[in-house]
């Protein structure tokens, strides 16, 4: 039985349409390829400025040159998953963190119900933390109270690098860092490296609040 020809004319034009898809398809893909690399490489370089390396020390810490760093960060070129494994690892984060792209940096969000209240029965101290609490958090913001006539006790030395930033609400405190000793009234406001013992007594007449600012420089995590 004969088939049917096609006429010359229609298959000249279905190849045509089919030239242009395929155009259209690889225009997409390409685009599309173009939006991942430009969000993981500002994903990077973010993740790089946050910690304060430079490109020379991620390309060190990686194995790779600077400018493939540089031209990761600036999405001209797509990192193979074994070179964002690397630059993962020189940054002490996980790969997944580099892969957030478009999402950003994680947004944690703590509603006032859900902020931790600590009620030491011995100092009658009362820490409320208002800052959301996250394992990548450096700054950790708490409200505090403390009856007349008591301590906080001596609080361990932090890590080194930290630093703690005190403004006093209500009251008249005491504040010990180490041998330095300091009396900080209403309005009043301190910044130490808290990489000593330090405490904190109420000396007024009256219940003592103050907001605390606790700043930890990045973890470095050990694999």
């Amino acid at each position: 039985m004969a088939t049917k020809a096609t006429p010359p004319g229609k298959s000249a034009l279905g190849t045509a349409l089919a030239v242009v898809r395929g155009a259209t398809d690889f225009a997409s893909n390409a685009s599309t390829a173009l939006r991942v690399a430009q969000s993981i490489g500002s994903t990077i370089k973010a993740t790089r400025e946050i910690q304060q390396i430079s490109l020379s020390d991620l390309a060190k810490r990686a194995g790779v040159s600077k400018s493939v760093v540089s031209r990761i960060e600036a999405g001209l070129t797509s990192p193979t998953a074994v070179m964002l494994a690397k630059l993962a690892e020189g940054m002490t984060v996980s790969l997944s963190t580099l892969l957030r792209g478009d999402l950003g940096p994680p947004v944690h969000i703590q509603t006032v119900a859900e902020q931790p209240i600590f009620h030491d029965p011995k100092s009658g101290l009362v820490r409320r933390t208002l800052s959301p609490v996250s394992p990548d958090a450096l700054v950790e913001i708490v409200q505090n109270s403390l009856p007349v006539r008591k301590t906080t006790g001596k609080f361990p030395a932090h890590s080194l690098g930290t630093q703690e930033h005190i403004v006093v609400q209500i009251g008249k405190i005491e504040v010990t860092v180490g041998k330095r000793v300091f009396v900080l009234g209403v309005g009043d406001a301190a910044q130490f490296a808290a990489d000593s013992e330090h405490s904190i007594r109420n000396v007024g007449t009256r219940k003592a609040e103050w907001l605390l600012v606790i700043h930890s420089l990045p973890r470095v995590t050990k694999r």
